[in-house]
């Protein structure tokens, strides 16, 4: 279901832009979407206590470890 908002203009040449420049030249709709996950995302993580936090990063950089090492594996056959 689709509905119309009123947006100033120059807010819609600036939501443009990102769409261009950062999204590839995503839908203004996709755009959006985009930036309010975004937007969620970077709340959720506001939100956590330092040591949720902390590891949350640890298990982030553990998983970036097996990507890596899953990653060197393929190449090398």
């Amino acid at each position: 279901m689709q509905t119309s908002m009123r947006i100033d203009s120059a807010n819609r040449d600036a939501l443009a832009r990102i769409a261009e420049r950062d999204y590839g030249g995503a839908s203004l709709d996709e755009t959006v979407a985009r930036l309010a996950f975004e937007h969620e995302s970077f709340a959720a993580l506001a939100r956590l206590s330092d040591e949720e936090l902390r590891e949350y990063r640890d298990e982030q950089h553990a998983l970036a470890e097996t990507d890596v090492a899953v990653s060197d594996v393929h190449e090398s056959e």
